[in-house]
């Protein structure tokens, strides 16, 4: 009796392991490229023209989120405009931002020229910006990993919404060094604020998720190397299987040692890499100079090939 539960059992696990749901193959090459995020609600009630405002969190001398309108062309002096919202300014300066398919924004504390305004015990926090009010409020607080020896300023770097599985990627560097990787990259239901997975190890600055390889992918830009690594998903939007290298910015561009500030994929499946020099210090965002490299992925031998 007791053989046959055991086997009932490993049986039973077997199919679990084996059952995971299938992502159907026409929406993984639309993952990442196809874009299914929306304008927050909110802009309509700005005064500013929606056509031509973004979101920004690199103003001059400014705290927080800001939206910003564009000016029409380099002539119009007076077409730049900016926004903001009371709250916006509450909780220190920003970094990466994202958007659901709601007009949601979740964006993540980042520490400028020094850490008054982004305490360490803030900086796994993140926000979610209502896209019908426009108020930002604390949305998910992730595990801080702080040590006595602790002499790097940051915590959460790069954050990513996933539509087809309604989950938010970010990474913590907190706790990690330029000779120690302690990273934790976290996936979060976007719903709910809880983490569903993660995967340890791992310092990331960019992260962003995409299918054009016929496997939904989380890419990866490390924050110790200029490598951009990958791993699976599935359906739900857990890790899968191992991480990978697949692409090394090494000796590329002007500094020859860049690291991915932001990896996103254009309509043709291309990787477009926006990085800078990034070596866990305090450097003002006017002070880095950004360089786009672009990649190609090829079907037949199976890896990412440098175009520009």
């Amino acid at each position: 009796m007791r053989r046959f539960s055991y086997i009932a059992l490993v049986l039973l696990s077997s199919c679990f392991a084996g059952c995971e749901e299938k992502i159907d193959m026409d929406e993984v090459y639309q993952i990442g490229i196809v874009p299914c995020q929306r304008q927050p609600q909110f802009f309509g009630t700005t005064g500013l023209n929606i056509k031509r405002s973004a979101l920004s969190t690199s103003e001059k001398r400014t705290k927080g989120l800001v939206l910003v309108q564009f000016p029409e062309n380099n002539t119009d002096t007076a077409g730049r405009k900016t926004w903001q919202h009371l709250s916006w300014s509450s909780f220190g300066f920003m970094g990466s931002i994202t958007t659901d398919e709601n007009g949601n924004v979740y964006t993540i504390p980042v520490p400028v020229v020094n850490m008054l305004d982004n305490p360490v015990e803030k900086q796994n926090t993140i926000y979610k910006v209502e896209s019908t009010t426009g108020e930002m409020k604390p949305f998910a607080v992730l595990p801080v990993n702080i040590t006595a020896e602790t002499t790097n300023p940051f915590g959460l770097l790069g954050i990513y919404y996933d539509c087809s599985a309604k989950q938010l990627y970010t990474c913590t560097v907190a706790g990690s060094t330029k000779q120690k990787e302690n990273g934790i990259i976290f996936a979060v239901d976007a719903t709910t604020g809880k983490i569903t997975d993660k995967l340890l190890g791992k310092d990331a600055v960019a992260l962003c998720v995409c299918g054009i390889t016929g496997e939904k992918r989380l890419y990866i830009g490390s924050a110790v190397s200029s490598d951009i690594y990958s791993i699976k998903l599935t359906k739900a939007g857990k890790f899968s299987g191992n991480v990978q290298k697949d692409i090394s910015l090494d000796m590329l561009g002007p500094r020859g040692d860049d690291k991915a500030r932001r990896i996103r994929f254009d309509k043709n499946g291309d990787m477009m890499v926006y990085a800078v020099e990034f070596n866990y210090n305090l450097t003002a965002p006017t002070e880095k100079q950004e360089s786009l490299y672009r990649f190609r992925y090829a079907d037949e031998d199976k890896k990412w090939n440098f175009i520009k």
